[in-house]
């Protein structure tokens, strides 16, 4: 292979002039005049006590940023992690042999044993590399490379892709600049049914490949953004389109936040699904209340291409006839954080999976070391069913969590 084709990052990637460790805002720095490389450790450590039993929540990784030259930045993670999980997470993982942001895992305790909590052995790994600068009189061109779940909208419960979902391969191409956003995505996806049996004992999970295009205008007081995306999988002529609208509105201390969305499988049948949140904010303090609804079939036909991954749908991760309600108190002080309270309440229903109950959600977390992103928390599940409970899918039961998170969730 022509060396001509990396003549244009010789420099850019020529060897580092300076060293420098610091264990205060980072664990290990790496420095030059050019560029700058952070390394951190990941470390999470829950002790959980339920109804009857004990268990850990532990994640051991690692996180890196990189910045080169001003143009080019990377970054990502790779984390391993034994749980014991709450039992809304339990009954789900069991029923779906997923588990959220996650994907498939391997169980350390019998899965056949509902009584008790489920514990899971499962690792992640997630990274980018993102070139951002001008091309010609073109200002404000990006070009990623990543396999981070893509988020679109500002809701706090997106209906068609989350930060949240499990982490898949993606190529985007953007421009945006102080106003206006335009954004090419091509993306791939696992299915959740298997292919034949190749040269592996296993046969494969099939595959999606997803084209996204989102654009959008917004300003301090308003914005609004549109999506269109198109899924197909690999090996059929099946696909799936999907259509969604987010926007949001800011007056005062008051804000809302909105999306509509519908698909090729859902539009003429069902309908529109759609999610809204209104909030009060100010100085330390925040409220709101958050109301979300999808339609049987926004996210695809039985044996049919689906608008999923990992074989758990995105966005909402139970799919389809899903209707959520709940009010939530953040406080925490924007100039230094310290302590953090949070807390929310709410309603789930959904016929796929027979759930029909509701969930009362506390956390309070106290800074030991801002620059290191080093917390203790303590943090309760509780889940509330009907005294006419006549769903046996329904969870029960509560989790009461403490311990120490450090370089894994942002305050």
């Amino acid at each position: 292979m022509s060396l001509s084709l990396f003549a244009a990052f010789s420099n850019t990637l020529s060897g580092q002039i300076s060293t420098t460790y610091s264990l205060r805002s980072h664990a290990i720095t790496f420095k030059s005049d050019r560029s700058t490389v952070t390394l951190d450790p990941a470390i999470t450590f829950l002790w959980l006590i339920g109804d009857g039993y004990t268990g850990f929540d532990n994640t051991r990784g690692a996180t890196f940023h990189a910045e080169i030259d001003g143009n080019f930045t990377a970054g990502g993670q790779l984390l391993e992690r034994q749980s014991t999980l709450s039992p809304f997470l339990s009954n789900f993982s069991r029923t779906s042999s997923r588990l959220p942001g996650w994907g498939r895992f391997k169980t350390i305790s019998p899965v056949l044993e509902t009584e008790l909590p489920l514990i899971v052995d499962i690792a992640k790994a997630t990274g980018f590399i993102n070139w951002a600068g001008n091309i010609g009189p073109l200002e404000g061109i990006n070009v990623k490379l990543s396999n981070d779940p893509i988020n679109f909208g500002w809701g706090r419960s997106p209906l068609l892709l989350s930060r949240e979902d499990v982490p898949y391969p993606s190529l985007n191409l953007g421009w945006e600049n102080d106003s206006y956003h335009l954004a090419f995505n091509a993306v791939e996806w696992i299915g959740d049914t298997r292919g034949v049996i190749g040269g592996t004992t296993e046969a494969l999970f099939s595959q999606s490949r997803a084209f996204l295009i989102s654009g959008g205008y917004e300003n301090e007081v308003w914005g609004i953004s549109s999506l269109v995306g198109r899924a197909s999988e690999s090996d059929s002529i099946k696909s799936i389109s999907a259509l969604s609208l987010s926007g949001f509105v800011e007056i005062n201390d008051f804000s809302s936040k909105w999306e509509v969305a519908t698909s090729t499988s859902s539009f003429s049948t069902d309908g529109i699904s759609w999610s809204l949140t209104g909030e009060y904010s100010h100085e330390n303090i925040s409220a709101g209340v958050n109301l979300v609804s999808t339609k049987r079939q926004l996210y695809g036909l039985a044996n049919e291409t689906t608008w999923s991954n990992a074989g758990i749908p995105l966005g909402v991760i139970t799919g389809g006839d899903t209707k959520t309600s709940s009010l939530y108190f953040d406080f925490r002080n924007k100039t230094s954080t310290t302590w953090v309270f949070q807390t929310e309440m709410g309603t789930l229903k959904n016929v796929n999976y027979d759930y029909n109950f509701t969930w009362v959600r506390g956390r309070c977390s106290r800074v030991i070391s801002e620059s290191w992103n080093m917390f203790g928390t303590v943090c309760f599940d509780y889940i509330i069913t009907p005294s006419s409970n006549d769903l046996p899918q329904n969870p029960s039961g509560n989790m009461l969590s403490m311990g120490i998170i450090h370089g894994i969730s942002n305050l």
